[in-house]
């Protein structure tokens, strides 16, 4: 019986390390994709079978790759409507990790040749203010560990050869396409109604995009506590000073040539550019 035992112990381990070793791999590609230029892999057409759980396995692979010579400046949701969701295939929003070296903020100049395909949106971040590792129990918990929020504009890299036939899994595998996150002044939450704000984005003045706080999920407040818990039960530790982007506000923005302002009222705005 003991034999039997070890033997299956031993299967167990085996199988365990053919798996990690797989999600390395896929992460690699990713890896060689990005410094290459060339369009993210999109690992649904060569396993179909991925699921969820698999993909997020390849993105903590690729997160542990990147983090040899990056750190990581915060968490991101993604897919936080329902309909990208349906278009997607998932049944929830996506969560992955903003590094250190995509993080800008007001003035920025954005060299559009350096990236596949940048999209543009507007968006509410949190600044987390302790230490976070365990999942946190309801609204009015969390705002006793966020010290602020601030305007910000996500940019992923939308870089899929066929973007339409991109699926959820194709999405967690590549990090939510995490590429750049320009961050604005920072304004103490107290008296903050966050679902009310409105934002706009113009492009040399012409208004491309047009939203209120409660595109996202209905409150910002709200998205912000699903990322927390996604973030702690994927095994993440969230740290003060951590962003959390809560996702898009508005319309989503193909990333062009011009002078970008995006007005998020109370919370001040952000001027950049794409050239």
């Amino acid at each position: 019986m003991k034999t039997v035992r070890l033997a299956a112990l031993a299967l167990a381990l085996l199988f365990v390390a053919h798996a990690l070793a797989g999600e390395a791999e896929l992460a690699q590609a990713l890896i060689a994709a990005e410094a290459a230029g060339r369009p993210i892999p999109m690992l649904s057409k060569e396993y179909p079978d991925l699921g969820l759980e698999a993909a997020y396995a390849v993105q903590r692979a690729y997160v542990e790759r990147r983090l040899e010579d990056d750190s990581i400046a915060g968490f991101k949701a993604g897919l936080t409507g329902r309909l990208g969701q349906l278009w997607f295939g998932v049944g929830e929003p996506l969560s992955g990790v903003l590094f250190a070296s995509g993080l800008g903020g007001d003035g920025a100049l954005i060299d559009l040749a350096r990236y596949r395909r940048l999209i543009v949106e507007t968006e509410i971040a949190f600044v987390a203010g302790a230490r976070i590792a365990a999942p946190v129990a309801d609204v009015a918990a969390l705002r006793s560990l966020i010290r602020a929020v601030a305007p910000a504009i996500e940019m992923p890299e939308g870089g899929f050869a066929k973007p339409r036939d991109a699926r959820g899994t194709d999405l967690v595998a590549a990090n939510v396409s995490a590429a750049l996150f320009l961050v604005g002044s920072e304004r103490p939450i107290d008296a903050l109604a966050l679902a009310d704000i409105a934002v706009t984005l113009t492009v040399d003045g012409r208004e491309v995009s047009a939203g209120e706080g409660s595109d996202v999920m209905g409150d910002p407040w709200k998205a912000a506590l699903w990322l927390v818990n996604a973030t702690v039960r994927r095994g993440w530790t969230i740290e003060p000073g951590h962003l959390l982007s809560t996702g898009v506000i508005g319309e989503r923005v193909e990333g062009k040539p011009g002078r970008y302002v995006a007005d998020f009222g109370v919370l001040g705005r952000i001027a950049f550019e794409l050239r």
